[in-house]
């Protein structure tokens, strides 16, 4: 499970992040032909592929890509083996979104792997995405996004965004924030704390300097920074395709939805 820390009004939230579209097509299921904890695309197999084993951190995705060149359809991703059993789960992907950075990649193969180091019947491992280790914020720059901003103020026609985005060299702005909307993020209610008590707790530590200390402290500069580049991205997203980023909140009915909305005169209070 990939979790997102992120500070939002006044709130240390938890968000799981996963991919749009997967899901489970089958359970328990065991097979001669395909193996547990591997990546089919088209017939080839990412554990025979050149791909696997490399240390790049966006193998996955680049194997997906190489596979998918003639044709792009949805692939397939096995889970680990239930150890009772020898079985295991089997998911059905759809198409990754093209490259926009390393980091993004690197995002999309992290869920991948999720979901290859999923076993079924057992709790799922958190693991913990910061945006801003992944580099996701290098493109993100205030001199970028105020060209943005012109641009769309200037120009009443969206037909000519795409290509003035692209003379100005921005063209990564609104393509980060597509490629963002491929992933599904909802908010873990139960693990949700005030922002206060975790100020209160991290000062009542300071002086012991103890490595819960120091991991706590990591964990929420994690969650500011992933906030910062959240509401950036998600004030992109919203003046170029009118639509900012969600948040869903993990409930019984699965209809609620937390969306953190933010007007053009806003940004430069949050980012």
């Amino acid at each position: 499970m990939l979790i997102l820390p992120i500070v939002n009004n006044k709130r240390v939230m938890n968000v799981e992040i996963k991919l749009k579209g997967a899901y489970k097509m089958r359970q328990r299921v065991t097979s001669r032909d395909v193996k547990a904890g591997d990546i089919i695309v088209n017939r080839e197999k990412y554990s025979e592929s050149s791909f696997h084993g490399s240390k790049d951190a966006k193998a996955p995705i680049d194997f997906i890509r190489s596979k998918s060149l003639l044709y792009p359809r949805d692939f397939l991703v096995t889970t680990r083996e239930e150890m009772e059993t020898g079985s295991y789960d089997v998911y059905q992907v759809p198409q990754p979104p093209k490259k926009v950075s390393d980091g993004l990649d690197e995002l999309y193969s992290k869920s991948i792997t999720d979901m290859l180091c999923e076993i079924p019947g057992k709790p799922q491992r958190g693991r913990y995405v910061s945006f801003q280790d992944l580099g996701i914020e290098e493109n993100l720059s205030d001199e970028k996004i105020d060209t943005l901003q012109r641009i769309i103020k200037d120009e009443r026609d969206s037909s000519t965004w795409a290509e003035l985005f692209q003379k100005s060299g921005i063209s990564d702005l609104p393509d980060t924030a597509a490629f963002l909307n491929h992933f599904e993020c909802t908010v873990l209610s139960d693990t949700t704390i005030p922002e206060d008590s975790l100020q209160d707790t991290l000062k009542a530590l300071s002086n012991i300097n103890t490595r819960d200390y120091r991991n706590l402290k990591k964990y929420y500069r994690m969650a500011q920074t992933n906030a910062d580049i959240y509401m950036k991205i998600s004030y992109i997203s919203k003046i170029v395709f009118d639509k900012p980023m969600t948040l869903k909140h993990a409930d019984a009915s699965k209809q609620k939805q937390y969306i953190k909305k933010i007007e053009e005169g806003e940004y430069r209070d949050v980012a």
